[in-house]
This record gives C-alpha cells, structure tokens and sequence, in this order.
C-alpha cells in the first residue's frame, strides 16, 4: 500500500480536536545501501515520534555485542544443526529481548512502525490499547475511539504513550 493512502487512512482514527495539528511521515534514502527508511510523527510541526531503523539496529546490535557474553558457546562448524542449538535459540531470545527493551525507552525500527500502521485499521479500540507493541498502544490514545473518561483512568508504559496521552488531555481540555 502506498503510504500516502496508508496515512490517509491512519489519520482518520485521530481524534478531531487534534486532526488538525497531527502530521505523519515517511521517507528512505536511497544513498544507502538497504534504503535507509524513517517514520515520524508531528503535532503543529514538532517532532513527538521517531523511528529510524538504522538507528535502531546499531542501538540493538551495540547491547546484544554487550551480552553476548552470556550465550552458551558457539558450534565451531556452521551447519544446518546450528538451528537446533541451545547456542542459536538463546541468542535469538537474547536480541529479541533487546528489542523489546529499546521499544520501551522509546527507540523504534521504521519496519516494525510500518507493520503497525498496516495492522492499524484492523484493531478494535480494546486491542489496541493492550497490543504489545508501543506505537499501537500510544497511537491508541491520539484515537477518536477513546474518551476522556477513560483516557484519566489510563496508565503508560513507555515514553511515546506518554507523550500521546498528555498531547490527548490537553486537547481534550481545551
């Protein structure tokens, strides 16, 4: 889907009291070698939200070099058994934990925000609030689908829900 028409479609969750400050982006550059993308996320022009995958990927790749130190050892010979060992499988819980770490102090991959803005639409208002993911749950709170009352009585988790919560409320107020 082109994102024209996925930001379109995106932005019509928004609650009207902010539709009219709330702009989202999308871009890649293509002077790097994978196409560098970049996603983000502004209220009357100021950047609220950020994800940069190259970003992301050194952030990650720098703290699973840290604590790599704890995986079992290695299988010398690269087979097709390595799938299959305690090595590859706790490294992958390792850097899948990793990831979800630097989700919740607010770091995000383009590609992950990208997949959310896809699965957006298809969420029902109760689901997004609870989805694991940090951007769903904290574009839940820009959304029409939420009241105030129910907004006061919620809870955040992660740096970008924050932000949406109090951009929400204070629109909400005025």
């Amino acid at each position: 889907m082109q994102f024209s028409k996925m930001k379109k479609q995106i932005l019509s969750f928004v609650a009207p009291s902010l539709r009219p400050r709330l702009d989202l982006y999308a871009t890649v550059d293509r002077h790097f070698h994978d196409g560098e993308a970049r996603v983000w996320m502004t209220l009357d022009g100021e950047e609220i939200f950020r994800a940069e995958d190259l970003r992301f990927t050194f952030e990650a790749d720098r703290r699973y070099a840290l604590a790599k130190k704890r995986l079992p050892e290695k299988p010398e010979r690269i087979t097709l058994e390595i799938f299959q060992s305690d090595w590859f499988n706790t490294s992958r819980v390792l850097y899948e934990q990793i990831e979800r770490e630097l989700e919740e102090e607010g770091w995000h991959a383009s590609y992950d925000v990208q997949k959310d803005l896809l699965l957006y639409p298809t969420l029902a208002i109760e689901e997004a609030l609870t989805h694991p993911h940090a951007f769903i749950r904290g574009f839940a709170l820009l959304d029409r689908r939420v009241g105030k009352r129910r907004l006061e009585r919620l809870t955040c988790d992660t740096p970008f829900e924050f932000t949406c919560l109090k951009i929400r409320l204070e629109a909400e107020s005025n």
